[in-house]
């Protein structure tokens, strides 16, 4: 085996590609020691100075699917959501355009005889913060008379 012919052979694209990465590296070792990387230590006063907080009430509502199974049905008009509504809070130009949120949902196919569920809220919208993440349905179910 010729050790110089390997090591001669193609000499300058070895010393160019040499070069070209000890170039990336001091270039990449500066972009991460700048300022730009570096994590910036604000305080929670920081974030509420830049940013406009409110506090708002929105409707708590019911999401249903499904059919009532055969012979029964559910009394949409008299289900009762406990809490109504729900203190929501964030930056200004979010929560105002936020007007209810939804509970997880209800299969309509499942209940035979009025229940109480307690079921999870959401919302599709981000940075939202609400105290309470659970309310309580009352889920009224009504036995159809059979018609003669």
């Amino acid at each position: 085996m010729n050790w110089g012919r390997i090591i001669f052979n193609n000499f300058w694209p070895k010393v160019i590609t040499l070069a070209l990465a000890i170039a990336t590296w001091f270039y990449v070792f500066d972009l991460v020691n700048s300022d730009s990387f570096l994590q910036k230590n604000e305080t929670v006063e920081d974030v509420f100075s830049r940013y406009k907080f409110i506090v708002k009430e929105v409707q708590v509502k019911p999401v249903f699917f499904g059919r009532s199974p055969e012979g029964h049905h559910v009394l949409l008009d008299k289900v009762k959501v406990e809490p109504p509504r729900i203190a929501v809070f964030g930056p200004e130009e979010i929560v105002e355009d936020v007007n209810d949120l939804r509970t997880d949902r209800i299969d309509l196919g499942e209940y035979t005889r009025s229940v109480k569920l307690h079921l999870g809220l959401h919302s599709d919208t981000k940075f939202l913060r609400f105290k309470d993440k659970v309310v309580d349905v009352y889920l009224p179910v009504e036995r159809e008379e059979p018609s003669e």
